[in-house]
């Protein structure tokens, strides 16, 4: 199978939304399709056999467009996006222009501006409201008529069918049949203009909530200083490939991910990480693109072109976790589906009840397009994408990425948290804690050392070195070498016993010297623990989730860490299909590991946090990254971010249902005109967006 995105376009509410999945999911070829009103995206899983000509041709039968969301088509959508934007702000002005003489119309006896009762005329209301509902909510009409087609009802049917029964009445009872009462045209004029007005102000706040993703964007840069035969050249930087050398200069920001060739210097990648301490890196060290060089000039070779790099990267996995349908939205699916049709009801029993007991028609009618028009499920279907762009933004300006959006709803119901030792609790980096041989041992195993990449030899750095001939690596096990006409062997037990040499099992890592006969010496290391590991375990024990370490390490090492720790749980000598076994017979559980030895472990859990760093977010395994590999807190951060948002996903349904709840009694009592139903109704839709743009106040 394979996963493609889609921009969809056309939709306008919640009931748009459930359309097209349906149309989507109906295909044998489509596995999974999940469609996102905020993003206005689908992410589709389909079979190898399937083209994207089967999945647009299904969209467009449902009555809406698709685009494919690829590099190919991003200047389609960009022109497509910027089209659809203009056609809806001229819309709307040209619709306010012929709208506002009605509404002038209507107030000049009041005002006493007699030179205005000209907008009063019927005839000329019928004028100017004519173009507003056919012209300018034309698009109203196509909605409903798709809608309709596809045997279901949406938000253009209710704004469709409130202004055409504002329009028609006002036509045949007002201006056919002179009864001056049921003139209404400036209803169904202004009703339109609010709705389009209502849209518009939509648009506008809906860029704020992917404004994470636009200011990722913005930290990409456009050139580099390409290094070609000494020479320094200004070169786009979609045209660099991997291994070129570049320079980078002091105040300038990291163009692509480097790996450093020559210089030092410090780096702020507050962008990347959340942290805001600078680091200094220099030789051989990656720094990744977004980070801004402080006070150095550095040189260095390109390990990801802008496509692969760690910004790409990050914007492809927001992207991702955005278009991921919470199961918190599936409430609102099942809501969507019966809320127009029970609204169709509501509306004729007010239309027939009203000319029952007032015998005049015209106001049944007013007062059941007043109904129709304030029940529009806009809000409904933005309640919880939006809450979900905006918290992967502010994760992601916290150094949390959030691949998955059911992690932030899962994350707070994690009842335990498992961690994995090395890499996890420790820093993964090992220090020598004892050297039981003579000083010229030492320097022997150094030496052979040296030619290692090895995590123990890494330790072993900075002495000075002997030569080594007949070098050799003994896979699994150690290495050999000749130093002064002398061969050595250095490794682990297993090593020592091949030698006929008997060594006692240590607590610690260790690596063993010997002769062909005689051990000289043995080198012990533990691995540094990360300066928040002992906070960030007590911190979620005062919150009441259980912690649990996993290791492979054996019982003596792994007791030795917990001591300065204190996890709830050790399990020592735990392979990858323990640790799996253990998270998936562990209930509510979220599993911290370093994304790569643990990946069936991350997968097994409720929620898979992966440490990782810039670099290689893309190879991580869980739903979330924390893009600093020594920022453990952030495993906090976390589930406060899901609390939050859970939270404010439940305000936001407060706000798409309390706006119903009131106006359409209002509506159907006849004490809510449909003229403030219908700004009602927008301020529903943008109420929800800025309830969830707040989240970007909070601290987590």
């Amino acid at each position: 199978m394979k996963t493609q995105s889609f921009v969809i376009t056309g939709m306008t509410c919640a009931n748009c939304v459930m359309r097209v999945d349906k149309a989507l999911n109906a295909s044998d070829q489509i596995l999974e399709a999940s469609v996102n009103l905020a993003t206005e995206k689908a992410k589709v899983v389909m079979q190898d056999d399937c083209d994207v000509e089967t999945v647009i041709a299904a969209v467009r039968q449902a009555g809406y467009g698709a685009i494919v969301d690829d590099k190919a088509h991003r200047e389609k959508i960009r022109l497509a996006k910027q089209r659809a934007e203009k056609n809806l702000f001229w819309s709307f002005v040209l619709s306010a222009i012929l709208t506002l003489p009605m509404l002038l119309g209507m107030f000049a006896g009041t005002l006493h501006v007699h030179s205005l009762m000209i907008f009063h005329n019927p005839r000329i209301q019928f004028l100017l409201a004519t173009p507003v509902q056919f012209v300018f909510g034309a698009r109203f009409y196509k909605g409903a008529y798709m809608a309709l087609k596809n045997k279901s009802a949406n938000m253009d049917v209710l704004v469709a069918l409130g202004t055409s029964v504002a329009y028609v009445s006002s036509l045949v009872f007002g201006l056919f049949m002179g009864n001056m009462s049921a003139v209404n045209f400036e209803s169904a004029a202004v009703i339109i203009t609010l709705v389009l007005l209502g849209k518009n102000l939509e648009n506008r706040a809906k860029k704020n909530t992917s404004a994470a993703i636009y200011s990722l964007q913005k930290k990409q840069a456009k050139t580099v200083h390409l290094l070609k035969d000494d020479q320094e050249i200004d070169t786009p930087v979609d045209t660099i490939a991997e291994n070129q050398v570049i320079l980078v200069k002091p105040g300038e920001r990291v163009p692509l991910d480097l790996e450093i060739l020559t210089g030092r210097a410090s780096f702020d990648e507050s962008s990347l990480t959340g942290e805001a301490i600078p680091v200094t890196k220099t030789v051989r060290q990656t720094v990744m693109e977004g980070a801004v060089n402080l006070d150095g000039v550095i040189t260095a070779r390109v390990i990801h072109t802008l496509d692969d790099s760690a910004i790409s990267q990050m914007m492809a996995a927001m992207a991702e976790a955005q278009a991921t349908k919470p199961e918190i939205q599936k409430t609102a699916d099942r809501i969507s589906a019966i809320f127009v049709p029970v609204v169709l009801g509501i509306a004729l029993i007010t239309f027939l009840l009203t000319a029952i007991f007032t015998k005049d028609i015209s106001q049944a009618l007013l007062h059941a397009t007043s109904v129709l028009v304030i029940s529009c499920p806009c809000a409904l279907g933005l309640a919880t994408p939006t809450a979900v762009m905006v918290a992967t933004g502010l994760g992601a300006r916290n150094g949390i990425l959030i691949k998955d959006a059911n992690a932030l709803e899962h994350s707070k119901h994690i009842s335990t948290v498992i961690f994995d030792k090395t890499g996890t609790i420790t820093t993964g980096h090992f220090q020598l804690a004892n050297w039981s041989g003579s000083d010229a041992d030492f320097q022997i195993l150094a030496s052979l050392e040296s030619y290692s990449n090895h995590p123990l030899a890494q330790a072993l750095k900075g002495i000075d070195i002997l030569p080594v001939s007949n070098f050799q690596e003994l896979a699994g096990r150690g290495l050999t070498g000749m130093i002064q006409d002398q061969t050595y062997f250095a490794g682990n037990a297993q090593l020592m016993a091949e030698q006929g040499i008997a060594v006692e099992a240590s607590s610690d890592t260790s690596i063993y010297l010997a002769t062909a006969t005689n051990l000289l010496g043995i080198a012990t290391f533990s691995s540094e623990i990360k300066a928040d590991a002992v906070q960030t375990l007590a911190d979620l024990s005062q919150m009441g989730i259980k912690t649990i370490m996993l290791t492979g390490d054996n019982e003596t090492a792994a007791a030795k860490i917990n001591a300065l720790v204190k996890a709830d749980t050790v399990i020592a000598q735990a392979n990858p299909v323990k640790k799996a076994q253990v998270v998936s017979n562990t209930p509510d559980a979220m599993m911290v590991g370093d994304g790569i030895n643990d990946s069936v472990a991350l997968s097994s859990a409720l929620v898979g946090v992966a440490m990782g760093s810039g670099s290689d977010i893309a190879m991580q395994s869980g739903d979330v990254v924390i893009t600093s590999e020594n920022s453990l807190s952030k495993i906090i951060s976390l589930i406060r971010l899901s609390q939050k948002t859970v939270r404010k996903i439940h305000q936001n349904y407060f706000w798409a249902f309390i706006y119903n709840l009131v106006g359409i009694p209002l509506a159907a009592f006849g004490l809510l005109n449909p003229m403030f139903a219908a700004l009602a109704m927008s301020l529903s839709s943008v109420s929800v967006i800025i309830s969830s743009l707040l989240l970007n106040t909070k601290k987590i």
